[in-house]
């Protein structure tokens, strides 16, 4: 792919690449790009930017709302990624916003699950309880 066809085709993966992080930004207002979108390798701009340890692009990134949850298609998460550049203030960043996003998300699975808790109708169960060992237990 020549460069002119990847900066139409994947713009914020583009700028990423380059780590011009004003023009991703710029990019980013407009609100007319996927921030989770997938090059042919199956990297968000995000995963790309964390690979070629470009901090800024990585925080302008995160600071818009990429999943830092997100996993590339040879299953390294942005987490790994981040280690693997030995980059601790990059580590740092995606490890925060990761925490927050997981928070977001379990606040919402633990309304979800108290929510059809109290739709479910009443029931009625017994459980049967049998402890059984190989060894002899002795009462003193």
């Amino acid at each position: 792919m020549l460069e002119t066809e990847i900066s139409e085709k994947y713009p914020l993966h583009y700028f990423a690449w380059l780590n011009d992080y004003l023009a991703l930004e710029e990019l980013l207002l407009q609100k007319k790009h996927d921030i989770e979108a997938l090059d042919p390798h199956g990297r968000t701009p995000l995963l790309l930017a964390i690979i070629l340890d470009h901090l800024e692009s990585a925080r302008v990134l995160l600071r818009h709302g990429a999943n830092a949850c997100v996993k590339g298609r040879d299953c390294w998460s942005a987490t790994q990624e981040a280690t693997s550049t030995g980059d601790p203030e990059l580590l740092k960043l995606v490890l925060t916003h990761r925490d927050s996003h997981m928070l977001k998300n379990q606040a919402k699975l633990i309304t979800s699950l108290l929510n059809n808790l109290k739709e479910t109708p009443d029931f009625y169960m017994e459980i049967k309880w049998e402890f059984t060992s190989w060894r002899k237990f002795y009462v003193i």
